[in-house]
């Protein structure tokens, strides 16, 4: 199916006046690294910027002195305490700018989102999970070329999400999202305003803070790829094809969602 704006009205989730931060979830992000400190504060940021009413950070001292700086409503947790209190949150998002091997047992964890460096685990995680590779990753992760990939967008998406037994987000123009059951979505957007770092991390954050607030897992990655899209949209417009910093899309999040409810 094409993603349309009336399919992701209805699946928008509700927002009860007589609501409190747990109402919307609990995101835990493992991301950043010394070289890589935005793509954290991208995905921290997008989650709450999309709903959702706790995100805690996992991610090096140097990491968080930053992100802490730039987003104080992210809280903190030593990753030598995430195996102990991992079943504390609803959604793990694991990957954004990691630049060493993250690992967590790959059962009994929460439904997850899984970016970059952490794919390769992702795919042997037991349970719901949502991988968003764009074409180089997953060439990386399936040995085929990129060109092979991107002549057979749909087809090699479902075909991976089955074998594999995730839903794949293969990102680029018009977004691939498929489920292991088969049906595929795809994104309506073609922008190449979007081809700029950190707009990745953006929409994993996206998709997190959405299944957060307790959206089924497929419903919760097409809503994001749409949204996301829409924000590119939206800048293309003001400011043509070039010059995008990932964290213009930021502010526009939650004025989308006001828009379509």
């Amino acid at each position: 199916m094409k993603l349309t704006r009336k399919w992701v009205i209805k699946k928008l989730p509700k927002r009860p006046k007589d609501a409190n931060k747990g109402t919307f979830g609990k995101v835990l992000v493992i991301a950043g690294s010394k070289n890589y400190p935005g793509a954290a504060y991208l995905s921290c940021a997008a989650c709450y910027r999309v709903g959702a009413g706790l995100v805690t950070l996992a991610t090096s001292p140097s990491v968080k002195i930053i992100v802490s700086r730039q987003l104080p409503e992210v809280t903190f947790l030593p990753f030598d305490e995430v195996s102990k209190k991992i079943g504390q949150y609803d959604v793990l998002l694991i990957g954004p700018g990691l630049e060493q091997d993250y690992h967590l047992p790959v059962a009994n964890l929460p439904p997850a989102v899984i970016d970059a460096g952490s794919l390769k685990w992702g795919i042997k995680l037991k349970g719901n999970a949502v991988l968003t590779p764009h074409p180089g990753e997953m060439a990386k992760l399936t040995g085929l070329s990129v060109k092979e990939i991107q002549s057979d967008r749909i087809n090699i998406a479902k075909s991976y999400a089955a074998k594999w037994k995730k839903i794949i987000v293969l990102k680029g123009a018009n977004t691939i999202i498929a489920p292991p059951e088969g049906q595929v979505a795809i994104s309506p957007f073609a922008n190449p305003l979007l081809s700029t770092a950190g707009t990745g991390d953006i929409l994993a954050g996206i998709i997190a803070g959405f299944l957060a607030q307790g959206l089924e897992i497929f419903d919760a990655a097409c809503v994001g790829v749409y949204i996301h899209g829409l924000a590119g949209e939206i800048m293309r417009k003001k400011i043509g094809n070039t010059g995008l910093l990932a964290g213009d899309l930021l502010p526009l999040l939650p004025q989308i969602i006001k828009n379509l409810t």
